[in-house]
């Protein structure tokens, strides 16, 4: 009897209710939030997230040469630092294209939906991320034909400087001959 009253008193019951929802409650939301430390660190910046998920294929500065990327790999992943392609891209297709893969845009199969992984805030900054290199790109680009007109006006300017050091030799050379000649011929006319 001692037993069996044990086994069905209510304070047990409710105790064992109690802590099977308690576990169940503490479960849904632990394991939506079960994240481990390491996806924790690369989920802390849009740079760290992309460079996590997307690197291996894209490659760190986007250029479309990750690790994974491969000679024979088709079709090869994007290059992201191709200002006029990504000009041509709105912001909801690149969102769209990481949260439900790229396919979903009618692009290559081989890069997988995001949207369950990674938080649709941060694809979204993912996405200004990926702008960037673009941007980068074209102010590089920039930056280059400025330095080689740069280096034109300064090469034109040393060119310039050779040429007229060239006339003024020759025309202290000329001029030169050409007094000393005057003299000869004042010295043979008297």
């Amino acid at each position: 009897k001692i037993m069996r009253y044990f086994l069905f008193d209510k304070r047990t019951i409710i105790s064992v209710f109690v802590a099977i929802v308690g576990s169940i409650g503490v479960c849904v939301p632990a394991k939506a939030l079960d994240v481990s430390p390491r996806e924790q660190a690369y989920l802390l910046t849009p740079k760290a997230t992309y460079e996590y998920y997307c690197s291996p294929c894209h490659g760190p500065k986007g250029k479309g040469d990750g690790t994974f990327f491969t000679i024979d790999l088709k079709p090869k992943p994007r290059n992201f630092c191709d200002a006029e392609y990504m000009k041509k891209r709105t912001d909801d297709q690149l969102v769209k294209s990481i949260t439900d893969g790229s396919k979903s845009v009618e692009k290559s199969n081989l890069c997988p939906p995001w949207g369950k992984t990674i938080p649709e805030k941060r694809i979204k900054e993912m996405v200004s991320h990926i702008r960037s290199f673009s941007a980068e790109a074209a102010a590089t680009q920039v930056a280059e034909k400025k330095a080689a007109v740069i280096d034109e006006v300064k090469e034109s300017g040393f060119k310039s400087i050779m040429r007229w050091a060239f006339v003024i030799v020759i025309t202290v050379a000329l001029a030169g001959g050409a007094i000393s000649e005057w003299k000869k011929l004042g010295r043979e006319s008297k």
